[in-house]
């Protein structure tokens, strides 16, 4: 059967998730959490499988409200979605037109670019730089007429680096017609956040997970942050009731016991961190 000439000359997405021996090793690849969720979020979906629940399409009001006290915003600013990885999907998906460009430091995570080629527009990708820091004048200085996206990893997969908020807050107010997208799956390790400058800027959208911090890589919960009225037009793309009712009862759950994976994120960046960063200084290997 014949395809679109982008979908036939874009690459894969293909992690190697089948035979990671899960049982045998602990698993660093993907920045998935080295611990289960809590108990209260494992309670809490048990409880809404004994509940006889799972025959009814889910509904999104309760946790969309509780997500937005969360993040800072009115409710009507939030998408939930299928993994952060649907949220980039539909962000592109409404704003780029074929043979539009679309700039983004590289190295980048991967589903970004391949989005961003499946609807036939260019990635133009000036590179970070040698000690990974962002290379912010190569981004402005690759914007072009034809651009009609920035994105900004923060931080960034896979460097581990990023933008910094002025740097940001720059890109917003120099390329008002640009779409400035801000992908924050990583926002709780950092600590770090766009959000603030939705305030003030018309042409900020946000993207995060609960894939990470809290554990729910399996449930695929995501959501993208913008204005109301973009977050309306990404409304039409989405498909009904793509968040599943589990992931909703497992995401409500995290907002309301935030302590036990706000300790597994303290624990990451105050202990496992710096025992890793003392180990390669021990043995003088040089790192970012």
């Amino acid at each position: 059967m014949r395809v679109r000439r982008a979908i036939a000359e874009m690459g894969e997405y293909d992690p190697p998730l089948e035979q990671r021996g899960d049982r045998d090793y602990l698993l660093l690849d993907f920045s998935e959490s080295t611990i289960p969720p809590s108990a209260a979020v494992l309670r809490a979906m048990q409880d809404y499988l004994a509940g006889g629940k799972v025959r009814m399409y889910p509904a999104y009001g309760d946790l969309r409200d509780k997500l937005a006290r969360y993040v800072g915003v009115r409710p009507e600013q939030l998408l939930l979605t299928n993994g952060s990885d649907s949220a980039i999907q539909l962000i592109l998906q409404a704003v780029l037109e074929p043979e539009d460009e679309v700039v983004l430091a590289a190295p980048y995570f991967s589903i970004i670019g391949l989005t961003v080629q499946s609807l036939g527009a260019k990635l133009v990708c000036p590179p970070y730089r040698p000690d990974f820091s962002y290379p912010f004048e190569e981004v402005v200085a690759a914007v072009t007429p034809r651009t009609r996206a920035l994105i900004v990893i923060s931080p960034n997969n896979p460097t581990g680096t990023s933008a910094s908020l002025e740097q940001v807050e720059t890109l917003l107010r120099r390329f008002p017609g640009l779409a400035i997208f801000v992908d924050e799956a990583y926002f709780e390790f950092s600590g770090r956040t766009a959000v603030p400058l939705l305030a003030k800027y018309d042409n900020l959208v946000i993207s995060r997970t609960f894939s990470k911090a809290m554990a729910l890589a399996g449930l695929r919960f995501g959501y993208a942050v913008s204005q109301p009225d973009f977050i309306r037009q990404l409304h039409k793309l989405r498909i009904p009731y793509d968040v599943n009712s589990l992931a909703v009862v497992a995401a409500a759950a995290s907002l309301d016991h935030p302590e036990p994976w706000r300790a597994y994120v303290r624990e990451v960046m105050e202990r496992a961190k710096p025992l890793v960063e003392r180990f390669l200084e021990e043995h003088r290997v040089p790192y970012v």
